[in-house]
């Protein structure tokens, strides 16, 4: 198996042996194609080390995900900061390994509040996504990792982590990406991307504000012809 420039292969016992106490085990049962496939607890966590199996696809082996964290005084009190995150194939010794990242997640979050598994780029294979950090009210980041299914590897995605997706809705039947955040009292923000061979591509974004006292202005701005143009703007009463 060729793994990504970003990745590479080293014995999975060694990765294993730098993290003490029962790991975490979170599994992914087998699901009918076409379905989510979520990451969840069956353990209550262990400090150090969470371990999960991701199901890609139902024609090929799942996938063990290990990602390792430390608690305060590292991180905040309450909160768990993962640093390092390991992906091994199923029955193989070799692992793809991606390190020096700053995930900070509330420790009393089940798993599938910060990694989360579904298909990302809409091409029938589910991938996942690891909350970076959360924000006041609804804005969450993520690191992103999609799967090829060329060469059987995960890679990081610096397109969707540079597109700044926010709190991301992955709309399958319309393979549509809605990002939905708030960017201060009764300001609101949504963008819509579609995706082409994992390039984004920014469709329409809305953005409510106020335009008074007492009103709201909604400015609705489309793709059309390769530039962003306004094509609505509603005004609304606030009581």
């Amino acid at each position: 198996m060729k793994f990504k420039a970003s990745a590479f292969a080293i014995p999975l016992s060694i990765v294993l042996s730098g993290c003490g106490g029962t790991p975490d085990n979170d599994v992914i049962p087998e699901q009918a194609e076409g379905q989510e496939h979520i990451l969840f607890d069956a353990s209550a966590a262990s400090p150090g080390l969470t371990v999960c199996t991701l199901s890609v696809h139902g024609t090929l082996e799942c996938f063990e995900i290990s990602l390792y964290w430390v608690g305060p005084p590292d991180a905040p009190p309450g909160f768990r900061r993962a640093h390092t995150l390991v992906i091994s194939p199923m029955g193989e010794d070799t692992a793809m390994v991606f390190d020096g990242l700053d995930a900070s997640y509330h420790e009393s979050l089940d798993t599938q509040g910060y990694l989360v598994s579904e298909d990302m780029n809409f091409d029938g294979y589910t991938d996942f996504r690891l909350m970076e950090f959360p924000t006041a009210g609804p804005n969450t980041y993520w690191y992103f990792w999609l799967f090829n299914p060329d060469s059987g590897t995960f890679f990081r995605s610096a397109e969707y982590e540079g597109s700044n997706l926010v709190s991301p809705e992955f709309i399958q039947d319309e393979k549509m990406i809605r990002c939905f955040h708030r960017d201060g009292m009764g300001i609101y923000g949504t963008e819509y991307y579609t995706c082409d061979n994992d390039l984004l591509t920014l469709v329409r974004a809305d953005r409510t504000e106020w335009s008074g006292p007492d009103s709201q202005v909604t400015t609705v701005t489309r793709l059309i012809d390769g530039e962003m143009v306004i094509t609505e703007l509603n005004m609304q009463v606030v009581d």
